[in-house]
């Protein structure tokens, strides 16, 4: 999977919620912290910030594509936040040029939620493989189904030894 989302590492885990989990914790995001996604996601993705002690800032979605929209991202930032998680759906892919653009100049941390997109390709680049870490679930109503089973991408060799050891 790795080759394949053309990234250094894939670490397989118990299923996509637990990727995003896993992610998040990796990154040391925590209580007080914040991290932008869009509303138009599975649960998971919100739950999975809830979870850690952070506070899950929502961006309304493009209505062309059902993707976050990357012109509301930047305002919503505030001194607390320290992610976005773009979630790409139906095998679309956000716009991530200006979401890479913003992370870069406020330094956040990109996690991309690829489990209703895998083997989306942006341009030349792999969903899973434009942020610093992609998710994906592999689960029974996904596009990709083991019934179970998730998966976490990166080129960062800090993040995968983290998430490993978890």
């Amino acid at each position: 999977i790795a080759d394949y989302c053309q990234t250094q590492y894939a670490i397989g885990v118990a299923s996509g919620s637990d990727a995003l989990l896993l992610s998040l914790m990796g990154l040391g995001i925590g209580i007080g912290e914040e991290v932008i996604l869009p509303p138009y996601t599975f649960f998971a993705t919100a739950g999975s910030i809830s979870r850690i002690g952070a506070t899950p800032v929502f961006v309304d979605i493009d209505p062309d594509t059902y993707n976050i929209d990357p012109a509301q991202v930047e305002e919503k930032i505030t001194s607390r936040t320290r992610a976005i998680i773009p979630v790409h759906l139906f095998g679309q892919c956000t716009d991530m040029d200006p979401l890479l653009a913003v992370a870069k100049k406020r330094t956040l941390y990109v996690i991309e939620d690829a489990a209703h997109a895998p083997g989306a390709r942006l341009t030349n680049k792999m969903l899973g493989s434009i942020g610093d870490i992609g998710c994906f679930s592999f689960f029974s109503n996904k596009n990709l189904v083991t019934g179970e089973g998730g998966m976490v991408t990166t080129n960062n060799d800090e993040f995968a030894k983290k998430i490993m050891r978890m």
